[in-house]
């Protein structure tokens, strides 16, 4: 037991290896970065995305809500300023302390925050009222960009009529704590809103419309992001009475809350409406994954991106990568038939949400690692969810990474290879946590029980954060603080030769 009781000097120079592909990834979808990539300006003329041209004549106004959206206020700010006659944005609550604001952004600008640990509350309230009074007030010749990031359904909360705040909180809390997904929850959000599924859009009508939206959401679809404030509404009309089926919260529901829901979505199917709302993807959790593997590569590893579509319970997930590490770990240091382990692969794959026809790619890949001895790193993003069962602090990444410690704790990977895990929010922020992720590598069990931490009590607790927290006195969380973006989460997976 004793030789185990420290983590060698090569795993923790991995470890920071990998903190800076994290890192990477990270500094690839900053908002600032990502909205210069995004409008060009010259001549009284704003160009975006080499798609649209319009002519600008202080006649701009710009809204904005979501955690990412003081950093693409300032650098709009930058690029059009002078031509920004007002500004509204709603960030959450402690953002704007962590920029120094120029006087001028400041007299065009009302900055309010809100939505503590992203609950909807009076500050994202009176913030959308504001949001609301000024787009509706815009003429045929304004320009209104709408900046969108995660965080922006609790931002942007108007609510449905004769709605109370509690009531709202209560039915996504409820729904959250269920396990309900991304798209479920923002089809309930957008039945008991005024504001959300298009109806922002309807409100701006005649001014042109830019969003410029940064995707928190798998697979990017803009009706969902932020609950699509300016995209039309595809859901069914009676998709919030299902969702509430589905996770059977009928009866702890507040009335007001059913009625709401039971209620015919309003059709906004008129496209005359949205004739003059143009929407820009500007950032993905797909651009970050990109950025992640470009680095790796640069510092000598042989790099593959699983799939940018991971979800599902974390718990689950970590398990599958466990299995994934162990698997790559047999593939990399055995020569003999792979063919058993191919099959093996494609329910890892599967389970990963990993397109099936990329395992023999992988498997060449694998080849030329184990033929070249060169160090192996496979990058995923995408969302999980956590469904809380126990009444411990943690995270939907914290919780993965332990769930994929317990199932590696049960045979060491590899004895040739070091391998460590991460999985991190690109927000920073894990769940109501100070961390953004944590690490596993190997030995780490060990280490836990030489501390007296049984990290499948935590996990059953739904504890992660402070079994990551003691062990070691925090050395495998990963604390960066708020990064200002959010393109959902990171994992990354290291194989080392020892």
């Amino acid at each position: 037991m004793h030789t185990h009781m420290f983590i060698s000097r090569e795993t923790m120079s991995l470890i920071n290896e990998i903190r800076l592909i994290y890192k990477a990834a990270v500094d690839a979808v900053r908002p600032g970065f990502l909205v210069n990539q995004a409008i060009k300006y010259s001549d009284n003329v704003v160009h975006i995305q080499g798609e649209l041209e319009l002519a600008v004549d202080r006649n701009c106004h710009v809204i904005g809500f979501g955690k990412a959206v003081l950093a693409m206020a300032l650098q709009i700010d930058k690029i059009i300023g002078q031509h920004i006659v007002k500004g509204v944005i709603s960030i959450p609550h402690g953002v704007a302390a962590q920029y120094s604001l120029p006087d001028q952004f400041l007299n065009r600008y009302t900055i309010y925050e809100g939505a503590v640990n992203n609950i909807p509350d009076e500050g994202s309230l009176k913030a959308t009222k504001e949001i609301e009074n000024m787009v509706a007030n815009l003429k045929n010749d304004d320009l209104l960009f709408v900046l969108v990031s995660g965080g922006g359904s609790a931002l942007l909360a108007s609510l449905a009529e004769d709605l109370s705040l509690d009531e709202k909180k209560k039915t996504i809390n409820l729904l959250s704590k269920s396990g309900a997904n991304i798209q479920e929850l923002n089809s309930v959000r957008k039945k008991l809103s005024r504001i959300k599924g298009g109806k922002l859009a309807q409100l701006s009508y005649p001014a042109t419309t830019i969003a410029l939206i940064l995707s928190d959401v798998i697979g990017d679809p803009l009706d969902v992001i932020a609950s699509g404030p300016t995209v039309k509404n595809k859901d069914p009309a009676n998709i919030g009475l299902d969702i509430i089926q589905k996770y059977q919260l009928g009866n702890q529901l507040p009335t007001r809350v059913v009625e709401c829901l039971s209620s015919p979505t309003t059709s906004n199917l008129d496209d005359t409406i949205f004739s003059h709302v143009h929407n820009f993807l500007i950032g993905s959790n797909l651009s970050a994954l990109q950025a992640a593997e470009a680095y790796a590569n640069q510092t000598g590893f042989a790099t593959a991106i699983l799939s940018d579509r991971i979800n599902g319970e974390a718990k689950e997930i970590g398990l599958q990568f466990a299995r994934l590490a162990r698997l790559f770990a047999q593939m990399m240091t055995m020569s003999n038939d792979q063919h058993e382990k191919m099959e093996e692969l494609s329910v890892t794959a599967e389970n990963l949400h990993i397109d099936p026809r990329y395992c023999c790619t992988l498997e060449r890949l694998v080849r030329s690692c184990r033929n070249a001895r060169k160090n192996l790193c496979l990058i995923g993003g995408g969302e999980t969810t956590v469904s809380v069962r126990g009444e411990g602090l943690g995270g939907r990444n914290q919780e993965m990474v332990l769930s994929y410690l317990v199932e590696t704790a049960v045979e060491a990977c590899s004895d040739e290879l070091d391998i460590v895990f991460l999985s991190a929010g690109t927000d920073g922020i894990d769940g109501p946590t100070a961390a953004a992720g944590a690490f596993s590598c190997q030995s780490q069990f060990a280490l836990a029980q030489a501390q007296g931490l049984n990290p499948r009590t935590y996990l059953d607790n739904n504890d992660s954060y402070n079994f990551f927290n003691l062990l070691q006195q925090g050395k495998y969380h990963l604390i960066t603080g708020p990064s200002g973006t959010n393109v959902m989460d990171i994992h990354i997976l290291c194989f080392y030769w020892k």
